[in-house]
């Protein structure tokens, strides 16, 4: 490079900025905006910042111009110190890069199998998980279909216990209408008595030798008639009684019937609830999980491009094999 001429009162100039980075450069050290200010006296840092990074962006081109002769007479090549220097400096700079990007493609890796070995542990957690819901949802879904035969069956046992009331019902009913025909046979031989009393009155007016045998005949008939109709009545009494307290007995284990319908039916609700609750929580663990692999996915292809050229290729086969389970789950 053509070096300008300067002058002192307009600042520092490139050409200035360069031969103090090569001054510096001769003195086995390496140029900084510092160390070429302190050479120079002056400049600020906004300044010779550009002009130094110039100086290093044509720093490999004029050591290729040299053509590794020393001394050569070229107009913008290195003095021969300088360009040992430069060369010592420039093949430590290269090692020193080389260092750092292995350490880098080394901490990255790391990372990498660090990711890669965690996502596999959530992956495991997650079908474990979904494992335990899809088990739950199951022992739900039995309970609750065990709980729907219960109720069927209680079910049939309401309505063979509604017919038996119904039939019951009909017997008290028949019971009923017996009492009520012996009611109305009572008051009929009651009425007939009352004739055959007149009859006998009259008769024992007319007859009186007949009198005392049909009498006697007719008290009989009477008092027989009356443990007939008392007969009759305590067993119409005792019916009524047994059919009075088979119709509350039923009663009763109709409303307990039905507390326990109730009572299933709540549960079966419950159920329902809890079968319903464990799908969301199923689907929710779906979404974690498919959102889990697009962010691997994602951090897998930044990482991959962080990498420097043949990095993919000095991967362990121990990550490559964690890289594909993951992305295959």
């Amino acid at each position: 490079m053509q070096m300008k001429s300067t002058r002192v009162t307009r600042g520092v100039q490139v050409d200035e900025v360069w031969a103090a980075a090569d001054a510096v450069l001769s003195q086995g050290e390496r140029p900084t905006i510092e160390r070429v200010r302190a050479y120079l006296g002056r400049g600020s840092p906004n300044t010779v910042a550009p002009m130094l990074d110039a100086w290093y962006g044509s720093l490999a081109k004029r050591l290729d111009a040299n053509g590794g002769e020393e001394g050569t007479g070229e107009q913008g090549a290195l003095p021969a110190p300088v360009l040992r220097v430069a060369k010592a400096l420039w093949g430590r700079a290269q090692q020193h890069a080389q260092e750092q990007a292995a350490q880098s493609v080394q901490v990255d890796r790391d990372a990498l199998e660090k990711l890669v070995e965690r996502l596999a542990a959530e992956r495991t957690a997650l079908d474990q998980e979904q494992q335990r819901l899809n088990e739950r949802s199951e022992a739900l879904g039995a309970a609750l279909l065990a709980k729907d035969h219960q109720i069927a069956d209680l079910m049939r046992q309401v309505t063979d216990l509604q017919k038996g009331l119904a039939g019951r019902d009909a017997d008290i009913e028949s019971v009923r209408t017996q009492h009520a025909a012996a009611t109305q046979a009572l008051q009929a031989e009651r009425g007939r008595l009352n004739a055959l009393n007149e009859e006998h009155r009259q008769e024992r007016e007319r007859l009186e030798q007949r009198a005392s045998a049909q009498e006697r005949r007719l008290l009989e008939d009477v008092d027989r008639t009356r443990q007939e109709l008392k007969r009759v009545t305590l067993l119409l009494a005792d019916d009524n009684k047994k059919a009075a307290k088979s119709l509350a007995d039923s009663h009763e284990q109709a409303q307990s019937l039905r507390v326990q319908v109730s009572a299933l039916i709540a549960e079966n609700a419950g159920l329902a609830r809890e079968i319903l609750s464990a799908r969301e929580d199923l689907q929710m663990a779906h979404s974690h999980q498919e959102q889990l692999q697009k962010d691997m996915a994602d951090l897998l292809v930044q990482l991959k491009a962080r990498l420097p050229k043949g990095g993919a290729n000095t991967e362990t086969p121990a990550t490559r094999s964690k890289m594909k389970t993951v992305l295959k789950r």
